[in-house]
């Protein structure tokens, strides 16, 4: 059954995996060299070579993205295609804020309009009416009227007990992520395991981040802290996470991890190191389902969040020639092993 279900999803997912960097191609970018034709997608590369870089590349990644995830979602249907549609979504959620941001700001709506990603045929938000309200109230109003709904009733509660937009944004996170976790439970196929490790290592991570973030850089009270969270968990439970959000430093956080936490944050030193450690376990996790499964639904996500991966390295390598930094810089941005003798700086 779920081989005749997702034999195009498989094959196509196959031919898409062929585009991905390993290690070595990655650090032959960071040298200014690439080692197979067409290992970045045509119209990223000629942006990065001309004028406006950053916001060209933002752009960019986000268009690779979205059409390739269009041809992965295209023979789906049910929660399944739900679950990959909604994986794009975050990118939506930025333009909200950047919406939402502009508007208690003041901006004109030329600047606001300047500062949105283009979703393709993946957009559900209807920018241009919320770009051209006249006030925050009134986009709240016509949010209403989306598939964003959710959102308005808390984004009014704050607003109106003057928290500050920090406040606003963690509650739209956190919804998009409790969301995702939701979608992730009820896809029931072959790889359901799988699909569940891989956005259960992203909401874990997100959670644990945030968690150091709100306690130690932002000096929460644990309480608020813990509010913050996602209410979702896959290793990390939310009495855990209570426990954790307790602790009175960094260092008794990472010092109280369960496994494989334990292990794998052994020794960070900040959220930045633990951000990356924890993404590599990610991609660990993806890959695996990527080359050691199939006929699932679990082997498109893990190729997106790894094509994701590869396009943020390459927007990192670029700015980073830009600057200019040096190779061993950029290779300790990325988390990437140093050649022998190599400096972090």
């Amino acid at each position: 059954m779920s081989v005749a279900r997702y034999a195009y999803l498989n094959a196509r997912v196959s031919v898409f995996a062929e585009r991905l960097l390993d290690l070595d191609e990655i650090q032959a970018l960071v040298e200014g060299h690439v080692t197979r034709p067409g290992a970045i997608p045509p119209e990223l590369a000629r942006e990065a070579a001309g004028a406006g870089l950053a916001d060209d590349l933002d752009q960019g990644h986000i268009t690779v993205l979205l059409r390739e995830l269009a041809v992965l979602i295209r023979p789906l249907s049910g929660p399944a295609r739900d679950l990959l549609s909604y994986w794009a979504h975050r990118f939506e959620l930025t333009n909200l804020k950047v919406i939402i941001r502009g508007k208690m700001a003041g901006q004109p709506q030329v600047a606001i309009q300047q500062d949105l990603l283009d979703m393709g045929s993946l957009e559900r938000l209807p920018t241009v009416e919320l770009v051209q309200t006249d006030s925050l109230e009134e986009l709240l109003r016509r949010l209403d009227q989306t598939a964003y709904a959710s959102i308005t009733d808390q984004a009014r509660q704050l607003l109106e007990r003057g928290e500050a937009l920090f406040a606003l944004d963690a509650a739209i996170d956190r919804r998009y992520f409790a969301g995702l976790a939701r979608r992730g439970n009820v896809v029931d196929s072959a790889g359901g395991r799988q699909l569940r490790a891989i956005v259960g290592s992203v909401i874990d991570r997100v959670n644990l981040v945030w968690l150091l973030r709100y306690r130690f850089a932002y000096n929460l009270p644990p309480a608020q802290a813990y509010y913050l969270l996602i209410p979702a968990g896959y290793r990390l439970s939310g009495g855990r996470l209570q426990q954790l959000a307790q602790r009175a430093s960094f260092e008794e956080v990472i010092a109280s991890l369960p496994a494989p936490f334990a292990r794998l944050l052994a020794g960070t030193r900040n959220s930045t190191e633990a951000t990356l450690r924890l993404e590599f376990e990610t991609w660990h996790i993806a890959s695996d389902v990527l080359y050691h499964s199939s006929f699932n639904v679990a082997r498109a996500l893990a190729y997106m969040v790894l094509r994701e991966r590869d396009l943020r390295r390459w927007r990192a390598i670029v700015r980073g020639r830009n600057l200019p930094a040096t190779p061993d810089m950029i290779r300790t941005a990325l988390g990437l092993p140093l050649p022998e003798g190599g400096q972090s700086h």
